[in-house]
């Protein structure tokens, strides 16, 4: 028996390689978060948190961790699928993969 896959559509906000390749001479390191829920592809841009983010991220975890994803989002985004914005679901997705983007970097310690 063969089973048919469903592709969905693809809601990226008409982002297009030239916006990208501003936003990366602009901020540097730009991400895209790929969301797909029930075959529709959501796709967000982002990039990096400046301090300032961090900061009234970290201040407002201790009270909200909600709220404080939603500051990280918001002070990240650049631009792609507005439902990620506004659909919960799609939403807590994209800020968990937000999450991984603090722990890409990898430091060491030498003593001399």
């Amino acid at each position: 028996m063969e089973e048919t896959v469903k592709t969905g559509e693809t809601f990226d906000g008409g982002v297009t390689e030239e916006q990208i390749n501003q936003w990366k001479g602009r901020y540097g390191k730009v991400v895209r978060i790929d969301v797909v829920d029930a075959g529709d592809l959501h796709v967000g841009y982002f990039h990096r948190p400046r301090l300032e983010t961090m900061s009234a991220v970290a201040k407002m975890a201790k009270s909200d961790e909600l709220k404080s994803s939603e500051v990280m989002f918001d002070n990240c985004w650049l631009g792609g699928s507005e439902a990620m914005r506004k659909d919960a679901v799609l939403f807590l997705e994209a800020t968990k993969q937000l999450g991984t983007m603090l722990n890409s970097c990898r430091s060491s310690l030498k003593n001399l």
